[in-house]
C-alpha cells in the first residue's frame, strides 16, 4: 500500500497539472497558451479553451521542462472562440486560416494581462527553477490574481527564500487608464506630449495600452507606428537588439539608461506600481516583476475577475 501511495504521489508531481485559468467573471472566455515562437503547447491540439463563467481549465507542462510559455483570456468571442473584442492579439490559423487575424478589423492590440513563465524540470537533481511574470508591459485588460500552491518557497535571497502565494492585479482597472499621458521624452518630441492610452471599442474601454505600446502600434490600433528603437519611442520601448554593443545612435539601450529615463516616470507606470505588487509595468522592471519557485511541486492559478476586482469593460 505505501509503494503505491508513492507511486501516487510521483505521478502527481511530475505529471499533474501546473497551470489553471479560472473565471470568475459572469461572461465565459477563452484562454489561449502559446510556446516559443507563438507555438502550440506540447500536448494541445488547440491554441484555445473555453472557459465558461465560474469554471477552470488546466495545463499540463512537460517533466522536462517548457521554455518562454505565455497565457492570456479572450473576451467577447463568438462560440467558436473567433472575432473576439479582446484576445485575437496573435494569428491564430485554426481559426483564421486564411487571414491569420479576423477579416474584419484585423488582430486586436496585444496588451493583454499575461502570465509568461520559462518552466524549469520536474525530475533529475539539477533542474533549474521556474522563472514566471505577470506582465503589464504591454498594457492590461482584465483584471486578475495570480494564486501560488503547493511548494511556494520562492523569490530566493542569500539569506533564505519568501513564501510567495499571490500576485493581486485585482484592482487593475481600465477607467483609469491615462488620457494624457506625456511620451515627448521630456520636450524633445512634443507631438506626443498628450497620448491616449485607452483601448476603446464599441463605446466601451477594452484595454489599457503601456507608454511603448502606444509608440510602436500602428495607426490602425491608434498607436503612433515608430519603431522600438527610434529617437521618439526608445526611452519607452528600451530595446537591446546588440547587448554587446549597446549605442542609443544605433537604437540600443542599456538597462541603466533606460531606468533613468522618462519611462519609469509616466503616469502608466506608477498607476501599475499603485495598483499591483511584483508586476512588470516596463521593460527592466526586473527587481519588481520577476519570480521564481522551484521547479516542482508548485501549480499557478491564473484568476480573472476575483472578487473585489475592478470592473471589465468600463463605459467609454
Amino acid at each position: 500500500m505505501k509503494q503505491v501511495l508513492f507511486l501516487l504521489l510521483v505521478f502527481c508531481c511530475v505529471f499533474g497539472q501546473d497551470f489553471f485559468v479560472k473565471n470568475s467573471c459572469p461572461y465565459g472566455l477563452w484562454s489561449e497558451g502559446r510556446g516559443a515562437g507563438n507555438g502550440r503547447l506540447p500536448g494541445e491540439s488547440t491554441y484555445i479553451k473555453y472557459v465558461p463563467s465560474g469554471q477552470t481549465v488546466s495545463y499540463t507542462i512537460p517533466s522536462e521542462g517548457l521554455a518562454a510559455t505565455r497565457f492570456w483570456v479572450k473576451y467577447g468571442c463568438d462560440s467558436k472562440g473567433a472575432n473576439c473584442i479582446m484576445g485575437d492579439s496573435v494569428a491564430n490559423l485554426d481559426i483564421y486560416p486564411t487571414t491569420g487575424c479576423p477579416p474584419n478589423g484585423g488582430c486586436t492590440s496585444p496588451v493583454d494581462s499575461l502570465f509568461e513563465a520559462t518552466w524549469g524540470c520536474k525530475t533529475g537533481g539539477n533542474c533549474p527553477p521556474t522563472y514566471f511574470d505577470t506582465s503589464q508591459v504591454d498594457g492590461y485588460t482584465l483584471p486578475y490574481k495570480l494564486h501560488i500552491s503547493g511548494n511556494t518557497q520562492c523569490d530566493c535571497t542569500g539569506s533564505g527564500c519568501a513564501t510567495l502565494t499571490l500576485i493581486d492585479g485585482s484592482q487593475l482597472d481600465v477607467r483609469k487608464c491615462p488620457t494624457g499621458e506625456d511620451l515627448s521624452s521630456n520636450g524633445a518630441y512634443s507631438q506626443y506630449k498628450n497620448q491616449d492610452l485607452r483601448v476603446i471599442k464599441n463605446g466601451q474601454i477594452v484595454g489599457c495600452r503601456s507608454p511603448c505600446k502606444q509608440m510602436n502600434l500602428p495607426p490602425i490600433l491608434s498607436g503612433n507606428g515608430l519603431p522600438d528603437g527610434s529617437p521618439q519611442a526608445i526611452y519607452y520601448c528600451c530595446p537591446t537588439p546588440n547587448p554587446s554593443n549597446c549605442q542609443i545612435s544605433q537604437g540600443c539601450i542599456l538597462p541603466t539608461q533606460c531606468h533613468a529615463g522618462p519611462v519609469a516616470n509616466t503616469q502608466y507606470v506608477k498607476l501599475i506600481h499603485q495598483l499591483t505588487t511584483g508586476v512588470y509595468a516596463y521593460s527592466y522592471d526586473d527587481g519588481v516583476g520577476e519570480h521564481v519557485c522551484p521547479s516542482s511541486g508548485v501549480q499557478y492559478t491564473m484568476e480573472y475577475c476575483p472578487p473585489g476586482a475592478a470592473s471589465y469593460p468600463a463605459s467609454a
